[in-house]
């Protein structure tokens, strides 16, 4: 029994750390998309602005959205595999229900 405040308090740094990491990779991930986002999104301003008629444009357009929403649907896959992860890591570090 003594060294249950001792276990919880490693449980808790465990799981902090755990969570802090997760966190951390995640961000990561974010600031990686928004990065790429922005240069695909400019290179694709870029080529819509320089078309040379309206058929063009428009087909330019069309594919930047369907390119965009795959990209966005892969990325929500991806983050939401992401959090799956932190999260089942920061529950591995919980201590165990005790037995009374």
């Amino acid at each position: 029994m003594n060294d249950m405040p001792r276990e919880m308090f490693d449980a808790f740094t465990a799981t902090a750390t755990a969570a802090a990491n997760g966190m951390k990779r995640i961000n990561t991930e974010l600031m990686d998309f928004g990065k790429a986002r922005l240069e695909t999104d400019a290179s694709a301003a870029e080529a819509i602005f320089g078309a040379k008629s309206m058929k063009d444009m428009m087909a330019l357009q069309r594919d930047f959205m369907v390119s965009t929403m795959e990209a966005y649907t892969q990325e929500a896959t991806k983050l939401r595999d992401m959090t799956m992860e932190v999260t089942n890591e920061v529950m591995g570090h919980l201590p165990k229900p005790l037995s009374l």
